[in-house]
């Protein structure tokens, strides 16, 4: 499987797409003026604790508060006080990482378990040990890459490998460890001869966050349209990622980068309710504030002629779909899938088989139930980054239907008429409205007949 990382650097804002076999299967969005915290870590100040919530609030500066549950303090030797916000002070320093975004009702959420992030390595500052991630398999390499970290000088920190290091040799995964460790006790140097609060490590630049999260070598290139980015991105790789230089280049084709991959043409269509699928089948999908619904439609697909195989067979097409667009628009929180019902305990198996193997291929945590007996499926999809809906789409505003619209006026003129009986009325409304009452002369007549007064409507000019 090919896979391919495009950067546009556009005014305003950079745009991220992972491509699988030549098929968008991410994309995000780093806008300048919203930038995102994800990942930073700050030198904070405690301002409240809660012990109703047990957490404290902590000034990250900029007027930005972050939301730090004690439960996510750093693990220390001893049991745990029944009540955890005797472990701080109000006015108290302390360093902490944003795990999440704030959101017009929710500060951003804090951990106080810090992580230095490269592509192939996680340092733990407060966290001794050297661990391996559950996703390198080979039990020979594992053991290898335990036998050879245990033998690294971490400073009394502690380090993950990410499944991408077991590409790696010894020697390029001890170069970027040592990278990090230098690069924790640089941030950490005078820190207390600053003014708290204050960015330690891991700033909201938009070009760092995307090589963070998906600088790694599992890639084959990582494409950018912009020469200047293309240098910052080698600077960055040659301290935290030399593996990844060679992958790096610049596109040089005529049409722009997106539209030579076929991105944009994705973007257009990938905030439809209604998706079709190859076979005639189609999938929808509506998000409600409560969770996400997504609905297979069989319509006037034919992909067996036996209907329980062909149930069972656009049931597999909906699912490879179904995940692919949770993870292309970013969708997080509950999800309830309503698949085309089958019954027979074998296909119900083979269904949710294909489900699990679908969520082992999506990078954020998904937990799901069984099937119910009335073929939904629910999943819970941990959130990360803020939904494409949420940034390229305005809340659509609830309004009144125009028949709903012309009624109240008439209520409200009748009251009006009540207190002037006989004298004539006018009322200007919208065009819409003002026709469909005109339309409706015996709603006017009633009118009249009540009030003893003539209604004239009058249309808004658009």
């Amino acid at each position: 499987m090919t896979s391919e990382v495009l950067i546009n650097s556009a005014i305003g804002e950079t745009r991220l797409a992972l491509l699988k076999d030549e098929q968008t299967v991410e994309i995000r969005l780093f806008r300048d003026h919203e930038p995102s915290l994800m990942g930073a870590v700050y030198y904070g100040r405690v301002k409240s604790l809660s012990k109703e919530f047990q957490a404290a609030f902590i000034d990250l500066g900029n007027d930005v508060t972050g939301f730090l549950p004690l439960t996510l303090l750093p693990k220390r030797p001893g049991g745990k006080p029944k009540d955890l916000t005797t472990l701080l002070n109000e006015g108290q320093k302390i360093i902490v990482q944003v795990t999440a975004d704030a959101t017009a009702d929710k500060s951003a959420k804090l951990t106080g378990r810090v992580e230095i992030i490269s592509s192939t390595l996680i340092l733990h500052p407060f966290r001794e040990g050297a661990f391996i991630s559950s996703r390198i398999k080979d039990p020979e390499r594992r053991q290898e890459l335990k036998s050879f970290t245990n033998d690294l000088k971490l400073k009394g920190m502690g380090l993950t490998l990410r499944t991408e290091a077991q590409h790696l040799s010894n020697d390029d995964i001890k170069k970027t460890a040592d990278h990090l460790i230098r690069h924790w006790i640089r941030a950490m140097e005078n820190r207390d001869r600053k003014k708290v609060p204050f960015l330690l490590s891991q700033g909201p630049d938009n070009l760092l966050q995307i090589l963070r999260e998906y600088g790694c070598a599992k890639h084959d290139r990582i494409i950018f349209d912009q020469p200047a980015t293309l240098k910052l991105a080698q600077v960055w790789a040659k301290e935290f990622a030399p593996d990844l230089r060679e992958r790096m280049m610049l596109h040089c084709e005529t049409m722009p980068l997106f539209e030579h991959f076929g991105v944009e043409e994705e973007l257009d269509r990938m905030l439809d309710k209604k998706i079709p699928l190859p076979s005639g089948a189609w999938i929808t999908i509506e998000q409600t504030e409560a969770m996400v619904t997504v609905d297979v439609n069989m319509a006037g697909a034919r992909l067996n002629n036996d209907p329980i195989k062909q149930r069972l067979s656009i049931n597999f097409e909906a699912a490879r779909e179904i995940f692919r667009q949770i993870r292309l628009r970013g969708i997080s929180g509950l999800i309830v899938v309503d698949f085309i019902n089958i019954s027979g305990k074998s296909d119900v198996s083979n269904l949710l088989t294909v489900v699990d193997n679908l969520i082992q291929n999506d990078p954020i945590q998904i937990q799901r139930s069984n099937l119910s007996a009335f073929g939904l499926l629910e999943l819970a999809r941990k959130a990360g980054h803020l939904a494409l809906s949420q940034q390229i789409l305005a809340q659509p505003q609830l309004a009144p239907t125009i028949e709903t619209a012309a009624l109240t006026q008439l209520r409200q003129s009748e009251r009006d008429a009540s207190a002037k009986p006989g004298i004539p009325l006018s009322v200007k409304v919208t065009p819409k409205v003002a026709a469909w009452l005109k339309a409706q002369p015996g709603l006017l007549n009633e009118f009249t007949r009540r009030t003893g007064s003539k209604l004239d409507i009058k249309g808004n000019k658009p």
